[in-house]
């Protein structure tokens, strides 16, 4: 078999955490403050897992097929709040641009009828620099998917999890989800964390076990991926309203 490098990708205080695996092992973790540099710095990706919406409303009809997606989501994990409303393309733009809450918001409530929270605005500009990239590099859309953490451990897992990433039984609890996975995940964990204490960031345990659950997922999606839902709609740019996950059993 070809050698292959997947990662799991999550927006980190403000930045980019990079967790890449190698043939299924843990290589490294890579940080950075905007996704096109991150793609630069791993260019030979068989795939990329996500925590960002892909595939963005901007009317009725797209903003339908979007909340389907995160209905699904927050049915399969139990915590609808860990599922943020998703913006729409042009308040994500503007979010991205430096306009002001109210601005984001009023063009948000214009385009698909919906305000927009304060969490839904701090992870618009995010949003926007995957968005944009996918639209300016479509051979790219095959390997750079979105999924959700809280998806890909209740999938690993095989039953739904009873605690918050943020408390100490949650990291246990995800750090069970990866064993048998992934050797020694407590180890991994140990590792990233450790290399991160070399950089100035602000990124917490709970965003590298994310990136960690989401890079083992990819690893394990690269030859039985599910999907929420398993037909994609697609938004006005083409790119699919979808979740990809693994799992043993049907967790719906």
């Amino acid at each position: 078999m070809a050698h292959q490098d997947v990662a799991g990708v999550d927006w980190a205080g403000g930045e980019w955490l990079a967790v890449i695996f190698e043939d299924g092992s843990y290589s490294k973790c890579i940080l950075e403050s905007d996704f096109e540099t991150l793609w630069r710095c791993v260019p030979s990706l068989d795939r990329m897992l996500i925590d960002v919406p892909i595939g963005l409303p901007d009317d009725e009809e797209t903003l339908t097929n979007r909340e389907e997606v995160d209905s699904l989501a927050r049915a399969v994990t139990g915590r609808p709040s860990s599922v943020f409303p998703v913006p729409s393309r042009k308040a994500c733009k503007q979010a991205n641009n430096g306009e002001p809450y109210e601005t984001v918001t009023e063009t948000n409530r214009d385009e698909i009828g919906k305000g927009l929270s304060r969490q839904s605005y701090h992870i618009a500009p995010g949003i926007d620099e995957v968005d944009s990239f996918l639209r300016t590099n479509d051979s790219v859309s095959d390997i750079v998917i979105e999924s959700h953490p809280e998806v890909c451990f209740r999938g690993l897992l095989g039953e739904e999890l009873q605690h918050s990433k943020q408390a100490a039984a949650g990291i246990g609890e995800r750090l069970e989800a990866l064993d048998g996975h992934l050797d020694t995940p407590g180890t991994v964990l140990k590792t990233i964390c450790e290399e991160l204490a070399a950089e100035s960031t602000d990124a917490t345990v709970d965003d590298v076990i994310d990136a960690l659950g989401l890079a083992v997922t990819a690893w394990k999606t690269r030859e039985d991926s599910k999907y929420l839902p398993e037909d994609p709609e697609h938004d006005s740019e083409n790119l699919p309203i979808q979740m990809v996950y693994w799992s043993e059993e049907p967790i719906l």
